[in-house]
């Protein structure tokens, strides 16, 4: 009787076990996938990142802005950087990027007045983290009509210009070689070209000569309220002096129309980055039966990392420099300007043009094509003057506006 009791003793303490809730096993955390905030410990201490481009709170950014920083403590120089960013939230966590050996990123092209919060992390060989502060910057919107005359400001420093033979997605012409290294004054450019209705007040005042031509294709172009806001064609390169003389600014150097264009974080081709173009960054897309210019503040997808609005397609535009295709081979790296005719071409005065035209191939309208003003109606047409429907203006200046 008591060998039994126990046996159904035994029996009940086991079904009870077998009954009770049972402890959760452990699991292996998830791995990460690209967007996903990776929450590892950050070490104690001041932030060793400063010198954020855009600057903290900066408003009207570029579409096409880049993102720079500086590595300011010795001790993170060796580590890798992550980068997160995500609009109109004030702790981003999507991760835009990983393993950044820069101190620098070209991301994708922004939506328009938006809020854009973002932060850098650097982890360490050892393990070790730390991060930015979260900075934050609003990108560019466009009234309209245009803010006529603004400009954008373009900071001091180095830049590389020329054709990349790594970097061009095509192949570089000799003009455009050797890749160089530049350095530039701080300067402002004119985000828009210079239009129509902005032009005549200059030629009614008595300080301008008047376009050759008051059309283009079959359109009367020039005095038509529906083409005030286009750019102004048909002037030469001393009409483009006049110009921006008669505003209180300057034609551009050839070197400071590729940094506006191009940025300084690389050698991108196009002014939005190194992808492909498309019908809504330039315009360059209509076909033969209907080329025509579009209106200066047109193409926002297309504006430069500094916020210059088509300095690809629509018209090419008049520089300082002469045009010589082997400057680049003895060009100073201070601020240069090519101020000798080119001896194989003294009688034609053949200035630089850059941009590309809506009329022009399309590669005229890379951030590293030169040109030189040979155009009028037809090649050779109109010298030394070169004033065709293919070329504007667009002013700099040297000091704020």
């Amino acid at each position: 009787m008591q060998k039994r009791f126990f046996l159904i003793l035994l029996t009940c303490m086991l079904l009870a076990a077998w009954l009770l809730p049972q402890p959760a096993h452990a699991q292996e955390p998830a791995a990460p996938v690209a967007g996903d905030r990776i929450l590892l410990p950050v070490v104690a201490g001041p932030s060793p990142f400063a010198t954020p481009w855009p600057a903290d709170g900066a408003q009207r950014q570029s579409l096409n802005t880049f993102l720079t920083w500086e590595v300011v403590g010795p001790d993170w120089a060796d580590a890798t950087l992550s980068l997160y960013l995500e609009p109109d939230d004030t702790s981003p966590d999507q991760l835009l990027a990983v393993g950044l050996p820069s101190h620098s990123y070209d991301p994708y092209t922004f939506a328009e007045d938006t809020v854009y919060y973002w932060q850098v992390v650097a982890e360490k060989p050892d393990g070790r983290r730390n991060a930015s502060p979260v900075w934050h910057f609003r990108t560019d919107y466009f009234p309209n009509p245009p803010e006529l005359g603004s400009m954008v400001y373009i900071p001091a420093g180095e830049f590389q210009m020329g054709c990349d033979p790594l970097n061009s997605g095509f192949e570089c012409f000799g003009e455009q070689l050797p890749l160089h290294t530049v350095y530039l004054d701080a300067f402002w450019m004119d985000k828009h070209e210079i239009t129509n209705a902005e032009y005549l007040q200059c030629a009614y005042a008595g300080a301008c000569n008047w376009p050759r031509k008051g059309s283009v294709e079959t359109h009367d172009y020039l005095g038509n309220a529906k083409y005030d806001l286009f750019p102004i064609l048909y002037v030469s390169r001393w009409d483009a002096d006049d110009y921006c003389g008669w505003v209180g600014k300057r034609i551009p150097t050839e070197a400071e129309w590729e940094k506006a264009a191009r940025g300084s974080i690389d050698t991108r081709p196009w002014p939005w980055g190194g992808e492909d173009w498309d019908c809504t960054q330039m315009n360059r897309c209509r076909g033969s039966e209907d080329w025509f210019p579009a209106r200066v503040d047109d193409f926002h997808r297309g504006q430069s990392p500094y916020g210059v609005l088509n300095m690809a397609g629509n018209t090419a535009e008049w520089l300082q420099d002469f045009y010589d295709p082997g400057y680049y081979a003895r060009s100073p790296y201070a601020n240069p300007v090519n101020t000798s005719e080119w001896e194989e071409d003294f009688d034609l005065k053949r200035f630089s043009i850059r941009g590309g035209g809506f009329h022009d191939h399309w590669y005229y309208a890379r951030t590293n094509h030169r040109k030189f003003g040979h155009w009028g109606d037809l090649p050779g047409d109109d010298a030394p003057l070169y004033r065709s429907f293919r070329v504007g203006i667009r002013c700099a200046s040297s000091s704020a506006p």
